[in-house]
């Protein structure tokens, strides 16, 4: 009886994700991607460069055949699933590069020497010590890696670099033999010292690009306050609730779980999850949202849904699978690197062949062919994107931006429109009074005092609004009333201050995008306070300026839609969208991509967390860490002036990347066929080349630090 392959220990379809070390470029994505794919029992594979993870759906394969599958192509796979030690490897791969050109050093003294007309020549067995530690020990990575390529029949810019370092030690060693004071010593050298420092960069600005999600989920409690039959209270881990579990949440807690009101009443501030910057009165039988804050009163709350069923935790699945979905844009040196590399080790094998047949001498034809090699070696290639993503995250940093996903930056360069969350975006996210209307016998000053009084020892956001920092008048017989406002004694006088429907009086001429509470004695309505949401001031400026910079500018908000046309009316957006859910931001913003537009969206909120994870660049104002873990951008300074700030950035560095790689892939062209034919070699072979080759990197370098001016 067949019992199936070996390695396959179920048929149940399981998802696992598995960091994944080793990768550098988008051809490393395809490498791993087609590795695992290859593994019997595998269905599906989705590799997250920017988290440095694979997400494997299989039916039931060991994870030592993933592991090994994907060794073969010279990466490693964590069996545990865990994470990858960030920090150590970080860490060890400054300690390589410093090291590297710490070795390197007396080989640039040998050859800047001459320029201060000194003479500084070193033993070539130093030199043969100092460039095996560099080459073979710091760059002992790259030459790994080429040899496992090389076994399935493959190449890559590290099979160049391999090449390079074995063919100059070895040119060195014959020098060296022969008796030469400048040797291939110093090109074996520079050439990984070069490298290092450039893979060392784009980590660097990688890993600054990452981030976990879990800050959605720490939004919600980890306890909870369970109720039994009998009414007696236990504290218990909130993932353990069962759906029919009742829980009490107290004045000022977070919300556990997804439920309904069982009793009580309170305001609950839900602008986290939902939009609405004011809190919205909460009774029997009314849901609530885990993570939402309980305001005026305690709840009891029948359970709905706990711990991996909350809405914020599937939020938290839908984000990770929109990051995981949205491939890093893969870069031009990695797009180019499956033709170029294979054609540099076809030029450089005919050169060989060709000069050893010319000139009947392989002493002879090896320098023009190992010219052609260290010429050709991606060292510009390999620094230009990354120099100049390094240096933007510097000035990003200066200016208050903190970049998470460098390929944000580039989509924000292109983008064509940019989706604004009202709410704490284009608005400030706190009410304040905008207006007192007085209406019997307390004018404006003595209403605005007596209800700030009332409100003194509030914790609702309107009290924060009302409240003041002069002197309130003392208040007798205080007393909240969940759901609809407050009452006391104030100078000897009874009032109740708190929503119409409490006072039982209707407020006239309140704006559509405003809320308001009334004061009210035993029997007349004394007068009202509107509150709003006030639009930031720089507002107009701002988008007019991104307008003007050929953008276009959508509005979505789980708002009021009154609240949102009325905002909208005095901006120029080419669409506006009130009262709409999280889920819904995210399908506007794929709606958008579908018709080719390249979407930005600016958002602060909780839920605005999956459509920042589904645009194409996603930016985060300064408020929640949930959110700016779901945001390729952070923006760290208050108002919407930064955003300026980052579009100059993106449009910058995507400038200046371009220029660097244009100059590095034109000095492989030019100077190639010159190795190739020899023209070089009188001016120095290999040891141009390796002065060339530094040249070049400095080109790159110099270029990128241009956008410290941005």
């Amino acid at each position: 009886m067949r019992l199936g392959h070996p390695h396959i220990l179920s048929r149940v379809a399981l998802t696992q994700s598995f960091a994944i070390s080793g990768m550098t470029c988008a051809a490393c994505v395809r490498r791993v991607e087609e590795g695992l794919a290859a593994v019997p029992g595998v269905e599906h594979v989705a590799v997250d460069l920017a988290r440095e993870r694979a997400t494997v759906t299989h039916a039931g394969v060991a994870p030592s055949l993933l592991a090994e599958a994907i060794a073969a192509r010279g990466y490693a796979l964590a069996l545990d699933g865990s994470a990858r030690d960030e920090a150590g490897e970080a860490r060890r791969s400054t300690e390589r590069v410093i090291i590297a050109w710490l070795l390197t050093a007396p080989f640039v003294a040998q050859m800047l020497a001459p320029l201060v007309g000194a003479s500084l020549h070193l033993d070539w067995r130093l030199q043969a010590l100092l460039a095996a530690l560099v080459a073979f020990g710091c760059g002992a990575g790259f030459v790994r890696r080429a040899l496992r390529l090389a076994r399935h029949g493959e190449a890559s810019m590290d099979t160049l670099v391999a090449l390079g370092c074995v063919g100059a030690f070895a040119a060195g060693i014959a020098d060296g033999l022969a008796g030469a004071h400048h040797t291939a010593f110093e090109v074996a050298a520079a050439l990984p010292a070069f490298v290092l420092l450039g893979k060392h960069l784009e980590a660097r600005a990688r890993h600054r690009a990452t981030s976990g999600i879990d800050a959605l989920l720490r939004l919600v409690p980890a306890t909870a306050i369970r109720i039994d039959g009998d009414g007696r209270e236990a504290e218990v881990p909130a993932a353990a609730l069962a759906i029919g579990d009742r829980v009490r949440v107290r004045p000022g807690s977070a919300i556990p779980v997804d439920g309904t009101v069982a009793s009580g009443a309170a305001d609950v501030d839900e602008a986290l999850v939902s939009g609405e910057p004011l809190p919205l009165a909460k009774r029997p039988g009314d849901a609530v949202i885990a993570g939402s804050l309980v305001h005026g009163g305690s709840l009891d709350i029948a359970v709905r849904a706990a711990g991996q069923a909350t809405w914020l935790a599937r939020l938290a699945d839908q984000v990770a699978s929109a990051r995981a979905a949205r491939a890093p844009a893969q870069e031009l040196a990695d797009r180019v690197a499956a033709v170029f590399v294979p054609c540099v080790l076809t030029l450089a094998a005919l050169t060989l062949a060709g000069w050893w047949i010319a000139t009947a001498s392989l002493a002879l034809a090896w320098p023009p062919a190992l010219t052609v090699l260290v010429i050709a070696c991606p060292c510009a290639l390999g620094l230009a994107t990354p120099v100049a993503v390094a240096t933007a995250l510097g000035t990003a940093a200066r200016r208050g931006l903190l970049v998470r996903d460098v390929a944000a930056l580039d989509a924000l360069a292109r983008a064509t429109d940019l989706v604004l969350d009202k709410t704490g975006t284009l608005t400030e996210g706190r009410p304040q009074v905008t207006a007192v209307v007085a209406l019997a016998d307390l004018d404006e000053t003595a209403l605005r005092r007596v209800a700030a009084a009332l409100e003194r020892d509030s914790e609702h956001p309107l009290a924060r609004a009302l409240r003041s920092d002069g002197p309130t008048p003392a208040v007798d017989g205080w007393r909240a009333h969940p759901g609809g406002g407050v009452s006391g004694i104030v100078d000897g006088r009874r009032f109740r201050l708190g929503s119409a429907a409490f006072l039982g009086h209707a407020f006239d001429r309140v704006p559509a995008d405003a809320s308001a509470i009334g004061l009210a004695d035993d029997g007349r309505l004394l007068g009202v306070v509107v509150f709003a949401d006030r639009v930031r001031a720089e507002a107009a400026e701002v988008l007019a300026r991104l307008r003007d910079d050929g953008l276009r500018l959508h509005l979505l908000s789980g708002d009021r839609p009154a609240a949102v046309a009325a905002v909208a009316r005095r901006f120029a957006f080419v669409s506006a969208t009130g009262g709409i859910s999280p889920s819904a931001k995210a399908e506007h913003v794929r709606a958008l991509q579908a018709t080719g537009a390249v979407v930005a969206f600016a958002g602060d909120g909780v839920n605005d967390a999956a459509a920042l994870a589904t645009a194409d660049a996603g930016i985060s104002l300064p408020g929640l860490d949930a959110t700016a873990a779901s945001a390729g951008i952070n923006l760290r300074r208050d108002g919407l002036r930064p955003l300026l700030d980052a579009r100059r950035l993106a449009r910058a560095l995507r400038r200046i990347a371009r220029q660097n790689l244009a100059w590095a892939f034109a000095y492989n062209l030019v100077l190639v066929p010159l190795a190739a034919f020899g023209a070089l070699a009188q001016l120095g072979g290999p040891l141009l080349a390796g002065a060339a080759m530094g040249l070049s990197s400095l080109t790159v370098v110099l270029n990128a630090l241009r956008l410290r001016r941005i």
